[in-house]
């Protein structure tokens, strides 16, 4: 039987990595070539089966309405997207509300996201499912996800609810998942992609992909792009008379992103999901514009690459089950040439490994009550060619239970996940290891069936184990640190009703939370301004109101239209000591008041997008004084786009004009952002 075989293949994948030395080479090899040979007999064992999504670019699968969960959701889903003038996921969550991008600048600028003010560690992403991790810094770099063959993007607040899950999905305070259209069921029949993306400073940006049947209940997907930019837009310093205007500099970037997918559909119900991922560059890291000085001469490379796998099955009418897995390798390299040592340079390389794995199991007791068990383990080890360098692994275990109540007008959720992490190193002291209980739970009621009102409510308290950064850095590292706990509050309305064809699928939610943090990790000077140390001294209090609304419709059967707007005000303050001068101030780069609003207009076969992003002012530092008010602004996009049909294929004409106003801003203080720019792209799609 298929379903056994996988089973099989599964065990086999992590035994192979858990009995060999430290994920050696060696090791990385056999965990990659087991996934393979799990993923092709998976497809010599598949029969046929029929599917009826298809690779069009436009195309959205159904869904639930995600206005009327318990906890807040937000979508950008791929009809959305094609239209906005973004290209990495990092440019498509500024568009959600409560989040804060800390955006450096330029194509290829790092870009970290923070939800509710609660940190970029706070934030899982899940990639088709399964997270993406990094125990060195604790955050993703969004820069890195392009949009370009995405699915949707949706942003939990809070975390998931759903039953079926890792438990690793679990243990974070809000969730970003990224979902690609390889990970839904495509048309079995052969299917392409191309197009070629030309922008403002030397902006090249070719991808293709297509899909391809092995059978009829087992199809292949394989995608690439690749892009290459110079980054160097122009910024104005404003200093009275003595004002300039300049060209970035250093802030060129090469990079390529590839992958492949199997899926499997069985006669039983199961699908099974395999995806094989590279993405490596090498980019310019612009420096802070200081006394009117741009000079940087530091550089970055990445190479990231990772092998998961998902096997999902109904194994009865009452009981489902969800397997995962996952190897990642992450290499970087750091090269400042104008370091100040002994070897006149510094070239720092890291290596970081990990191998994880899950199993979920959802049974339902009956129509309304559902209960959940999953159990993940992860093993990290991270390498540098530095000297007195810790080597640290880290073994981390989840394990979490949950119930489910669900009725027509009532739903409840509650569940408690157990996290056990222990660290090892080679070299100094580890810190002690972690066994920590968090629970979490959610409600929501509708007054009647037919209203078009939902109440809503969640609690969740939850942790983040400091990272090898954090622990074990030079110096830096404190390896005592205690975790950093976070408390959250919400409670929230929404409203969805159609009301005609010319007025549908109007909602909007209204959702005020409280949170709390203690122990927060953060760095203060030690012996020197220049040797600073990690410690638990941050506690911050965060009360915000997130507001979002969208509405679609047609105002005849050739017009088409949408809007989605989000605001939120957040106001965290720093509640640490009450003797410090930033007692109470708001904390840094944390806007009062930000928002966004889309609005897509569509007339037979032309598309017009408008788009824009605003920020109130911000501190750049925990002293709210005028020397760190760091200014609002907000920026304009347009974008126009005509769909021509040639054959079977369709053509995508699209040009973009971005920050129509040249608005002058830093999101990062002395890190200015581009200006007014364009970008013209075509593509081409066979089915």
């Amino acid at each position: 039987m298929p379903s056994s075989f996988a089973h099989s293949c599964y065990f086999f994948s992590v035994s192979t990595a858990l009995f060999n030395n430290r994920f050696a080479v060696r090791a990385s090899f056999k965990i990659i070539l087991s996934f393979l040979y799990c993923s092709l007999t998976c497809i010599a064992h598949a029969q046929v089966a029929g599917t009826n999504n298809t690779l069009d670019t436009v195309t959205v699968s159904a869904q639930k309405n995600v206005f009327t969960n318990a906890a807040p959701v937000q979508q950008l889903d791929r009809q959305t997207l094609q239209q906005l003038n973004t290209s990495s996921v990092g440019d498509a969550a500024k568009y959600f509300s409560g989040v804060l991008i800390k955006d450096y600048g330029g194509i290829g600028g790092l870009k970290t996201i923070s939800v509710r003010s609660l940190g970029a560690q706070q934030t899982g992403v899940l990639y088709d499912g399964i997270a993406i991790a990094d125990a060195q810094s604790g955050q993703v770099d969004l820069s890195k996800l392009s949009v370009t063959f995405l699915q949707r993007i949706n942003l939990y607040d809070g975390g998931s609810f759903t039953v079926l899950m890792p438990a690793r999905s679990y243990s974070y305070a809000a969730l970003l998942s990224v979902s690609t259209i390889a990970s839904f069921p495509l048309q079995a029949k052969p299917g392409w992609i191309a197009g070629l993306r030309q922008g403002s400073f030397g902006l090249w940006q070719p991808y293709a992909a297509f899909t391809l049947p092995v059978s009829k209940r087992t199809f292949i997907n394989v995608s690439a792009e690749a892009t290459k930019a110079k980054g160097d837009y122009p910024f104005h310093i404003d200093n009275g008379p003595y004002s300039s205007t300049s060209k970035r500099s250093n802030s060129d970037i090469k990079s390529i992103n590839a992958e492949a997918n199997i899926t499997s559909l069985f006669k039983d119900s199961a699908i099974w999901k395999t995806k094989a991922a590279v993405y490596s560059s090498e980019r310019g890291l612009p420096g802070a514009i200081v006394f009117f000085n741009d000079n940087s001469t530091q550089r970055l490379w990445n190479t990231d690459a990772f092998v998961q796998s998902a096997y999902n099955k109904d194994l009865n009418t009452k009981t489902s089950l969800l397997v995962s897995a996952k190897y990642t390798h992450s290499y970087t390299r750091y090269l400042d040439p104008d370091y100040l040592n002994n070897a006149g340079e510094l070239n720092d390389t890291y290596n970081q490994n990990e191998l994880y794995a899950s199993a979920a199991l959802a049974y339902n007791i009956n129509r309304s009550l559902q209960i959940n068990y999953a159990s993940d383990i992860a093993y990290t080890t991270l390498n540098s060619n530095k000297k007195q360098f810790a080597k640290p692994s880290r073994l981390s275990l989840w394990n979490i239970a949950g119930i489910q109540y669900n009725k027509q007008l009532f739903h409840a959720n509650a569940n408690v996940l157990y996290t056990h992490v222990n660290d090892d190193v080679q070299l100094g002291k580890a810190a002690p290891d972690k066994n920590e209980f968090t629970p979490a739970f959610a409600v929501s009621f509708k007054p009647a069936m037919q209203s078009p009102l939902l109440f809503r409510a969640f609690y969740k308290r939850i942790f983040r184990m400091p990272t090898f950064n954090d622990l074990y850095y030079n110096i830096v590292g404190n390896t005592n640190l205690k975790p950093e706990y976070a408390n959250q509050y919400n409670a929230g309305v929404t409203y969805t009703k159609s009301i005609s064809e010319k007025i549908k699928n109007v909602s909007i939610s209204i959702d005020g939370y409280y949170n709390t943090v203690k122990d927060k990790i953060i760095a203060i000077p030690n012996k020197n301004l220049f040797i600073w140390t990690m410690l638990n001294l941050g506690k911050v209090h965060i009360t915000g109101v997130d507001v979002n609304a969208e509405a679609s419709g047609k105002f005849s059967a050739e017009w088409r239209w949408f809007i989605k707007m989000a605001y939120t005000y957040q106001h965290a303050i720093d509640v640490t000591d009450e003797t410090s001068a930033s007692y109470k101030d708001q904390i840094p780069y944390t806007p009062v008041n930000s928002g966004s609003a889309i609005a897509q207009l569509a007339y037979k076969t032309w598309n017009f997008n408008y788009s824009n992003i605003f920020s109130g002012s911000r501190y750049t530092l925990g002293d709210n004084i005028p020397a760190n008010y760091l200014n609002g602004w907000i920026t304009h996009d347009v974008s126009l786009a005509k769909t021509f049909a040639l054959n079977k294929a369709s053509i995508i004409i699209k040009g973009e004009l971005n920050n129509i106003t040249n608005e002058r801003y830093d999101v990062i203080k002395y890190f200015p952002m581009p200006g007014r720019s364009y970008e013209i792209s075509i593509s081409i799609n066979k089915n």
